[in-house]
């Protein structure tokens, strides 16, 4: 799985769920800061849009994609902000 550092985090492109044998899979980002081992408890969707027969690997290109695209992250206290190209 991809994964980048901006502005002090590590962004990584995954699935949800993130386990194999799902039904179908979304593209979702985990983003944790550097320095520490925990990582964001919700996983940011790559793409709002549900598709019920995406497979795994569809869903971590198309997350992959995204995570290309990230240019900023703002994070104020339990608010965060992705900010695209």
């Amino acid at each position: 799985m991809t994964s980048r550092t901006i502005d002090g985090f590590v962004v990584r492109a995954t699935t949800e769920p993130e386990e194999d044998g799902a039904d179908f899979y979304e593209p979702a980002y985990c983003i944790r800061k550097i320095d520490s081992d925990i990582e964001h408890k919700d996983t940011w969707f790559a793409i709002s849009q549900n598709t019920e027969s995406r497979t795994k690997g569809e869903a971590l290109e198309m997350a992959e994609t995204e995570l290309r695209q990230i240019t900023k992250i703002v994070f104020h206290g339990e608010e965060w902000q992705l900010h695209f190209k």
